[in-house]
């Protein structure tokens, strides 16, 4: 019995190596202290816009190291693996400063793994009983490893799991309610306007629609507007971001789900398609593009270059715009969607080995990192948004208007994570609904070309 448990633990962990995920950034803040430009909507003007790395960040962590995570226990001469993929620069300060800490208060060694192909080398690691003692898991690959028994359960009071955003939270726990993961940091997405570029064109940013319904009429009059000062498709009204982690809160607005209870795609029920429809003809409008329509890599390039009045992006864009373009900027909440306001969270935890034989100081090694001061010293270095609240209040991101709203939306945001076959069907959205959105196919057609491919991959992969 033992023998085939082991088996398809391992069959899983193969089958899923052959997905190939990419790894939802938290952002990462070049400097510890900046300023936007346009701090905000006009409620903000002249506010001075700080991120939330705040001189002196992390101070106090090596006295509060003490209480959270290592407490008064003694792990002097224990050791313990912590697995992580590679971050920049920013990010490796934070976790090193992080590490010295938690090795300073508790007297245990912490040897660091850096992976260069996370789920891949990982699987292969659990598979082989090398896997580091804890880990991070990403929000969207969460579903999968809560499923084959390589991941110890943990228990919410004990990592005080109270402190954090029951959506965030609830993106580490499994359909049976047990908690495997505590969120380590969260990025969301929010609307950026170019203020120069509104200015110029005699466009306000409230006048930027509330209501999704809306963007329509205001996009096509301002792309209008756009064109007659800057020429034909000089700057776009919008770029918009075709992957499915961007607009999952549009296409199941209606209540209904992308992937049926069995894993299978099903894309092409008529509420989807009908959301879908509303997107594809926002784009074949023309006031709605790509940052590739504009020959650009991605919506951060696009904005910053002034090829974009407004945009929809997460908070990892900021410190970009801020270090590598001259540009005035502004960011509001997201719009409502029928109703409903959305916005997505992107979000990591730090999990257990179910076969560690370090378990209670890895449980310390979590409740320091995600703890006030081990998540302070974390978020102000990577340029991160806490998944606590009471961090958040400790950094003052208020202080900041774009990271105020930012961390706004974390209360509202749909966590980025969907069943453990989201990859394949992802893919096959990205390849079939392209068509869809440049009017050379109906969004029925392509969403049933997307179930009939991601389905007849996921059955193989079986």
């Amino acid at each position: 019995m033992m023998m085939k448990k082991k088996m398809k633990k391992a069959a899983a962990l193969t089958a899923a190596a052959v997905l190939a995920m990419s790894l939802a950034a938290c952002g990462g803040s070049d400097d510890s202290k900046g300023s936007a430009n346009d701090a905000g909507d006009s409620a903000n003007d002249g506010a001075d816009a700080n991120t939330p790395a705040d001189d002196g960040a992390g101070t106090d962590a090596a006295d509060g190291a003490a209480d959270e995570g290592a407490g008064s226990a003694d792990f002097s001469g224990k050791k313990l693996t912590i697995g992580a993929w590679g971050g920049n620069d920013q990010e490796s300060a934070a976790l090193n400063k992080m590490i010295e800490e938690f090795e300073k208060s508790s007297g245990a060694e912490i040897e660091l793994k850096v992976y260069t192909d996370y789920n891949t080398q990982i699987q292969a690691d659990f598979v082989a009983g090398t896997a580091p003692d804890a880990f991070y898991i990403d929000g969207s690959m969460f579903p999968f490893y809560s499923n084959i028994g390589m991941m110890e359960p943990l228990d919410k009071d004990e990592m005080d799991g109270g402190a954090f955003y029951e959506n965030l939270l609830s993106a580490f726990t499994a359909e049976d309610g047990t908690i495997y993961c505590i969120p380590k940091d969260v990025s969301t997405l929010a609307t950026y306007y170019n203020t120069d570029i509104l200015e110029k064109v005699g466009v306000k940013p409230e006048d930027i629609p509330e209501a999704l319904e809306d963007y329509k009429t205001f996009l096509t009059d301002l792309q209008s507007k756009l064109d007659a000062e800057y020429g034909e498709g000089q700057v776009a009204a919008m770029t918009y971001n075709q992957d499915m982690s961007r607009n999952l809160y549009i296409l199941e607005a209606d209540g209904d789900s992308i992937i049926a209870e069995d894993g299978k795609a099903q894309l092409s029920q008529p509420g989807i398609v009908k959301n879908l429809e509303f997107m594809t003809d926002l784009a074949q409008s023309g006031c709605w593009q790509t940052p590739k329509d504009l020959g650009l890599g991605w919506n951060g390039e696009a904005f910053g270059a002034g090829k974009a009045a407004i945009m929809e992006e997460g908070n990892w864009v900021y410190t970009t715009l801020k270090n590598d373009y001259d540009v005035n900027f502004g960011v509001k909440e997201m719009p409502t969607y029928k109703g409903t306001q959305y916005s997505m969270a992107f979000t990591v935890g730090w999990g257990i080995f179910a076969n560690s034989s370090e378990k209670d100081l890895a449980k310390a090694w979590i409740k320091y990192a995600t703890g006030v001061d081990g998540m302070e010293i974390w978020c102000s270095g990577a340029g991160c948004l806490p998944s606590r609240a009471d961090v958040a209040e400790k950094m003052d991101v208020e202080s900041d208007p774009v990271w105020k709203v930012h961390s706004d939306m974390t209360k509202i945001a749909t966590p980025w994570q969907k069943g453990t076959t989201i990859d394949i069907i992802n893919s096959n959205y990205q390849n079939f609904g392209p068509a869809a959105f440049k009017g050379e196919s109906t969004a029925e057609e392509a969403m049933k070309k997307v179930d009939e491919q991601a389905n007849s991959e996921i059955a193989n992969a079986q």
